[in-house]
């Protein structure tokens, strides 16, 4: 089955902290401290020969693990999650909430796969070095 993406993202900004700390404190921060802790990205890190390679690598299991738990604990924070993605891409919550299981489940994708996202995460990652 296809999904028709019907949506476009604005670029982050400094207005979608506040709402995004909220989701994360929802999801639990520890949850994403434990990504870059994870045995499957530890493992890829011992594993790997090639530095570039080790990035790389690891860089797409932590972010497949972030989507994971964001995935998982979309119902303890849908109305927030369902108001940032309204607020990021200019349409009502009301037309995000009729989207089908598939397109929502790409729209959210698709923004943790913004490369402003993941370097909000980065950032918020080293409060715990």
């Amino acid at each position: 089955m296809e999904t028709t993406k019907n949506y476009t993202f604005r670029t982050l900004n400094a207005t979608d902290i506040a709402p995004m700390c909220k989701i994360i404190s929802k999801i639990g921060i520890d949850e994403f401290t434990k990504v870059f802790e994870s045995e499957s990205v530890l493992k890829i890190v011992r594993n790997a020969k090639d530095k570039k390679a080790i990035t790389d690598v690891a860089g797409l299991q932590a972010f497949l693990e972030v989507a994971n738990i964001i995935l998982s604990h979309i119902p303890d924070c849908e109305g927030e999650i369902f108001t940032l993605l309204a607020n990021v891409s200019g349409l009502t919550v009301d037309d995000i909430k009729a989207f089908d299981l598939a397109s929502i489940t790409r729209m959210v994708v698709d923004f943790v796969k913004k490369e402003e996202f993941k370097d909000f995460i980065g950032v918020v990652s080293e409060l715990f070095k």
